[in-house]
């Protein structure tokens, strides 16, 4: 059976005494002094919100991992007794060699059972989000010759497997960009745009993130009576 153990991740407190806009940022980044101030914002952005750095802008807020659990668990991403490939040894045998001689790849994703915490305000840029966190959508795969003999006792069943060791991964978001509060010349992209004048922090820690990451990946016959 497939084996899960994840530990209580502990409560996230971090900065969320402000409000946060919407990620994707509609007005194009610009420089409006020496201070490296950069005009930002859309039609939907509050004066006084403060706006996760992406692709649009000339920084960028990252993952950065801060929790992983001491043990890993199992993901059984192939199972053959699901899928009809159950072998079961006589009973009226002393005992029997199984090898089911087949070859079998399975995908899997590096990244499972991702969960993105933020303001609610927030919500629509989740999906951005979501792509910061290591190996967000990446995918791998096993391929296992079941070509080696196991011995079973009477009546033992048996069936090939191909497993996915992963770990519990919990991190935050860094960097965000803090509005000042002053108003700035929109860009003619989007002319219904109230952008104003925002300033990096790159060291500001907000919001969590928690996936089970991949660590290693192999194969065996399960076994049971």
């Amino acid at each position: 059976m497939k084996i899960k153990k994840r530990p209580a991740g502990r409560k996230w407190t971090g900065l969320l005494a402000f409000t946060l806009a919407p990620m994707v940022v509609l007005a194009s980044p610009s420089v409006a002094s020496a201070s490296s101030q950069e005009c930002l914002g859309n039609s939907s952005t509050p004066a006084n919100a403060d706006i996760a750095g992406n692709w649009s802008t000339q920084h960028q807020t990252r993952s950065v991992t801060v929790q992983q659990a001491r043990k890993t668990w199992q993901d059984w991403v192939y199972r053959g007794d699901l899928d009809h490939k159950t072998f079961q040894c006589p009973w009226n045998v002393p005992s029997c060699s199984y090898a089911w001689q087949q070859s079998k790849t399975t995908g899997w994703k590096w990244s499972v059972g991702l969960n993105v915490k933020v303001p609610s305000v927030l919500s629509k840029a989740v999906s951005e989000l979501a792509a910061l966190t290591p190996s967000y959508e990446r995918n791998g795969s096993i391929t296992t010759a079941f070509t080696w003999t196991i011995t079973l006792k009477p009546g033992q069943k048996a069936a090939p497997i191909q497993v996915v060791e992963r770990r519990w991964t919990q991190g935050v978001y860094q960097g965000i960009y803090h509005s000042t509060g002053k108003s700035c010349l929109p860009t003619t992209t989007d002319i219904n745009a109230k952008p104003h004048f925002y300033t990096w922090d790159p060291n500001a820690r907000w919001g969590s993130w928690t996936t089970n990451m991949a660590v290693s990946d192999w194969a065996t016959y399960n076994v049971w009576s």
